[in-house]
This record gives structure tokens, sequence and C-alpha cells, in this order.
């Protein structure tokens, strides 16, 4: 059914998006009249017994899941010693390869050779061991065997003065050996790692110590050319992605910024309708219908995390395990059907409608472009969170690092075909529907609903801000992602906010997860 403005009148504030009237399939005063008691009735008693205690439980459970997050980077336990996991070392990895790029692109360019000894930061020479020995590595590339030599002597200092708390792994005091003999054994010109080494052990450099590790077996004028070219063409395709990146960064800032300026053109000339429709009713059926996706996702997951503690799954299957939960929760909309909505009715109240696919999904490119200059205070805000925490925190120079992130840059740390493939379906299909459905859907009918008898502006910022605040605080990022993570919820509850249909803002959610995705693969 499709709906048209009312005529501007002069009551009309032309800082609010115009409505789109519900539609009216009578002309009843009867039906007119209950519905305008229903408008005193939700401005007089907004919320039920029943809604109350869903508040209740939803507070709850979002209180529950930021404080452990929060605390957990307040005051973390860091772990001093044992094996890295690859993620570990990702920094440290991507310098390497800029390093070897920059080298490479001079050589091709034949630009003079500048002393790239700069390049590599002191302060990456913290944290795990097998970061340590990855530095040295880079001193060996950037200086020469008798630097990483050099380099890796201080590490044994180091390791003396801190061996009350760090115990090296057998596979540590291994990985030290084999280094310091590499490049003995290259101080001497012996430069052909298959002959320093036993495969054995130069397997073990390369599974431990990744890229990094490569480039230890295979040094500068090493006999091994293929390798070292295959080597030095993967870090200079690195230099170029990177470059391309920040290039195409650029672009999008400068269409936000045309796209922003355009939108609030047209906000401002009521060119923006919104297709958004007050209900008056049935709010309560959905906070409660959104406290019982709270319990069936975060139930399942917990649950599922201790049944499957001692299975040992690959993690790829463990994903796929979570994505059967992220789309087996939208199970809780069978809940407002039991309570006498039917189906047909819930689909519309939560946006689950779209009369033109196409349009809605170009709409979300503008939308999204403008969003994204909602992101730059909350970045701002978050790099002051960093600084604040950290200013206070202790942490062991030994210690894992410290800084915001998603666990999911372990598993794209971890690669592999299977788990890339899972990652893309979990972040780019299943988080955008899922999520986009209860938040955007279900919380944002409720909270519109709830506070539709107070001025539009002012429900429609009451209900975005309220569903981001959730949204950011539920996700594992914990204090730092809630500055980011809100201000694009506040994009997605525009969105939907203008067209009605959650077509628009989870294509929007599908294009941020997409190419935040793509950027993590290039760069870990």
């Amino acid at each position: 059914m499709t709906t048209t403005p009312p005529e501007p009148n002069s009551d009309h504030d032309p800082n609010d998006l115009v409505p789109v009237p519900p539609p009216h399939n009578t002309s009843d005063e009867d039906e007119h009249d209950l519905v305008n008691a229903s408008v005193v009735e939700a401005s007089s008693f907004p919320l039920s017994k029943t809604g109350i205690a869903a508040w209740v439980l939803v507070a709850s459970i979002t209180l529950l899941m930021f404080t452990l997050v929060a605390y957990s980077q307040l005051f973390p336990e860091q772990e001093i010693g044992g094996d890295a996991s690859p993620s570990e070392l990702m920094t440290l990895q991507m310098q390497g390869k800029l390093i070897v790029g920059q080298k490479q692109l001079a050589a091709l360019t034949e630009a003079p050779q500048t002393d790239l000894s700069e390049s590599l930061p002191k302060e990456f020479n913290t944290g795990s061991y097998e970061q340590r020995l990855c530095y040295a590595i880079l001193k060996g590339e950037l200086e020469g065997p008798d630097a990483a030599l050099q380099q890796l002597f201080e590490l044994d200092k180091k390791v003396l003065e801190h061996q009350d708390l760090l115990t090296l792994t057998a596979d540590q005091n291994k990985l030290r050996d084999l280094l310091g003999e590499l490049n003995q054994q290259y101080s001497l010109g012996v430069l052909d790692s298959s002959i320093a080494l036993p495969l054995a052990d130069r397997q073990l450099i390369e599974s431990r110590l990744g890229w990094t590790g490569q480039l230890a077996l295979l040094p500068k004028e090493t006999p091994l050319t293929a390798q070292r070219k295959t080597l030095e063409t993967e870090a200079l395709t690195m230099l170029v992605l990177i470059f391309i990146i920040a290039i195409t960064g650029l672009g999008i800032g400068l269409a936000s910024l045309i796209s922003l300026i355009v939108l609030g053109i047209r906000f401002r000339k009521n060119k923006m309708v919104s297709h958004f429709e007050i209900r008056f009713y049935n709010h309560n059926i959905y906070i409660e219908t959104f406290a019982l996706w709270m319990i069936l996702f975060f139930g399942s997951s917990v649950g599922s995390s201790f049944v499957l503690a001692g299975l040992e799954l690959d993690p790829a299957n463990s994903l796929l395990i979570q994505l059967l939960i992220f789309f087996g929760s939208l199970i809780c909309l069978a809940w407002p059907v039991f309570r006498g909505i039917p189906f047909s009715q819930v689909r519309q109240d939560i946006g689950w409608t779209c009369t033109n696919p196409i349009k809605e999904i170009l709409s979300a490119i503008p939308t999204y472009l403008a969003t994204l200059s909602l992101l730059i205070p909350g970045f701002l805000a978050m790099f002051i969170l960093v600084a604040l925490v950290s200013s206070f925190q202790e942490s062991h120079e030994f210690g894992s690092p410290i800084a915001p992130g998603h666990p999911i840059q372990e598993l794209i740390a971890e690669g592999g075909t299977k788990m890339i493939l899972m990652i893309f379906l979990t972040a780019c299909v299943a988080a955008p529907i899922v999520e986009e459905t209860v938040f955007r859907g279900i919380l944002y009918r409720h909270l519109r609903d709830v506070k539709s008898f107070s001025a539009r502006w002012m429900s429609v910022l009451f209900a975005a801000i309220i569903n981001a605040l959730i949204f950011a605080a539920i996700h594992p990022q914990g204090i730092y992602g809630v500055p980011v993570l809100a201000m694009l919820a506040i994009g997605f509850s525009f969105a939907r906010e203008w067209r009605g249909s959650l077509v628009s803002s989870m294509a929007m959610h599908a294009i941020h997860n997409t190419l935040v995705t793509c950027v993590s693969l290039v760069i870990l």
C-alpha cells in the first residue's frame, strides 16, 4: 500500500521529517475514537507491567555484558609467557612487509635507496617473545645479520631480567637457537637457509613466525632467488594495497561530506519523507520480544561455549555454530504472533517490507556515506578513551598488547578458506539481517511508539540514541567500541526512519561490515 505525505501547513516544523500517516481502511468514527484513546493511553501509561519487566531484563543483560567486557579492558590480566597467537604478530608483520615493499618500490623506480632503519620503531620491540624475535629478524633485514645477532643477545638479557615471571616454552627456546644459528651462518657468507637448517627447523620458523619467519629464511643475496622474489612481491603488493586503501579512504571521506550536505539540504527542504508509521499499540509486546531475543541469543551462545569447550572443534566449525545461533534467535518473532498479532502485521511493524528492493538498496549508499561523517567524533572519543585507560594501566613489556579490537580479528589472522567464508557469512550476511531485525526492527518500533506522544524530532532522537547505546554496549569491543558503534547505529536508525523498511539499514550494515572485513583481510 502506498501513502503520500500531507500538505505542509503553518504548524509544521521544517526541521522534522514529513510523516506518512498510517493507512485507514475505514472512516468509522468508533475506530477513530479508539485510535485517539490509544494515543491518550500511550501518553499516560506507556509501559505495562510486562513491558517494565522486559525493560528491567534488557537493562540487566546489557549492563552485565558491558560490565564484563569493560572490566577485562580496564583491569586486564596480561598473559606473560606462553606461545604467542598469530594476531599478536600482526602489527609487526605488516610493518615488515611495508619495509620490504618500500625497498622493492625504490628498486623498480630506480630511486635512490634511503635508510629505512628509522621505519622500525623501538616501540615494536615489546610484547610477546615471538614478537621480539620478529623484531630481530627485521633488524637483520635492514642492517645485516650482525645487527640481528646483537638484537638477539639483548633479548637474552631481557629474559634473564624477567626470569621470575617469564618462562620460555620449548618452541620459543628452539626458535631463538635457530635464528641465532641462521644469522651466524649469514655472517659467514652462507646465505642458503636450506643448507644451514634442516627442513623441520625451517618449517617451525615459518609456522610460528609467519611472513617474518619466511623473511628470516630468505635474506638478501640468498641463492634461493625465486622464493625471495615471491616474498618481495607479496610485500610490494601489500604496499600498493595500503596506498589504494588510503586513496580510496580519502575519496570515501569526500563522498561522505558531499552526501551529508546533499541529504541535509533535502531534509531542510522537506524532500525526505519519513515512511515510518506510528502504531500507538503493541509496543509492550515488542520490548518483550526484544528481551526474549536477548535471552535466546546470549543464552545459546554461552551455553554452546560450555558444551563445546571440551570438543576441540575447528574454529571454522565453531563459527558455523554461532552462525546457526544467530539465525535461530529470530524464532523470537513467534512471540508477538503468540500474543495475538498476525505475522503479516509483525512484518509491517518491524520493517520486513519492501516494495522496491533496488531503490531501497540504492538509498543505502548515500545514507551510509553520510553516516561515515558521524564516525569522526566517534573515533576521536575512542582515541581519547584509549589514552585515558592506558595512562593508568600497568603493562608488562613481555605481556600481550592491550588495545581495542574484535575477537574476529583472531580468526582472520588464523586464515584458511573455510574460515574466511564463515567470517563473511557471519559478519556480512547474518549480522546485518539479524541485528537490524532486532534493533532497528523490534526495538526501534517499541521506542518510537512508546515515545510517539512527544514531538517527532524528540521521539526519533530518543529511539535512535537508546537503540544505539544498547547496540554498542553488547558488542565485544567494550568501552572502546561504544562511541563508534553508537554513531553507526544512529545512522542505521535514521535510515529505518526515512525508508520505513529495514532493507536500507540492512544494506548499510552489510556494506560497512564487508568493507571492514576486506580491509582487515588485506592488513592482517
